[in-house]
């Protein structure tokens, strides 16, 4: 049982900025600095057989206003803390992963055209193709829409198909292998259960 303070709906404002510097932290260190040199991941054929699409970045990019988004309407107390203190975990787990056993994953040469093209270009600037398993972008995705199994139900079918779409996204954008989505989708089902563990801390005075 973890025992954490909790946050109420009045204090998302700054809670939910704490959330982003801990994903930056979390994933941008590991991403850029490495202890050890990163090894490749195993490849099916058929992902050799995917195309490169570039408008799915918006897809892909999109991950940020589904995480927001889901924060935003989540409401129950101890739900949405648990969720949020589970996505906490998740990112320390996956900073753990990243740091002692770094995969990169073989970027082909593109084509940058157009203004996506542009955008790609500068996603492909600011993220090393490294941290590849398991996909954080996957997730955070669907740890956040899991959010809606005991809320909002009737969200949960829309917010797991965008969750789908962006985890394809990571594919034709060429960012993950299958394994990473595939372990992704299982790390991001593992801390929903952890978080199940998590407490609210009573304040004694």
């Amino acid at each position: 049982m973890f025992k954490v303070p909790f946050f109420s709906n009045k204090q998302k404002a700054w809670v939910g900025p704490l959330g982003i510097v801990a994903f930056v932290v979390t994933y941008m260190l590991p991403n850029h600095f490495h202890v050890f040199t990163p090894s490749y991941v195993y490849m099916f054929n058929f992902e050799k057989l995917i195309p490169f699409v570039d408008w799915t970045v918006w897809f892909y990019i999109s991950d940020y206003l589904y995480i927001a988004v889901a924060f935003f309407l989540l409401k129950e107390k101890n739900n949405m803390n648990k969720i949020y203190y589970s996505q906490i975990m998740m990112l320390l787990f996956a900073m753990f992963i990243f740091t002692l056993l770094p995969t990169v994953y073989p970027r082909p040469e593109v084509q940058y055209n157009g203004f996506t093209g542009q955008f790609v270009k500068l996603l492909h600037s600011l993220d090393s193709p490294c941290n590849a398993l398991p996909s954080l972008h996957v997730g955070v995705t669907f740890l956040a829409g899991f959010g809606f199994i005991n809320e909002q139900k009737k969200l949960l079918p829309l917010f797991m198909l965008w969750a789908i779409f962006i985890s394809i996204s990571t594919l034709t954008l060429k960012q993950h292998y299958f394994l990473d989505v595939v372990s992704g989708f299982v790390m991001a089902l593992a801390f929903y259960k952890i978080g199940s563990y998590v407490k609210e801390k009573t304040v004694t005075r």
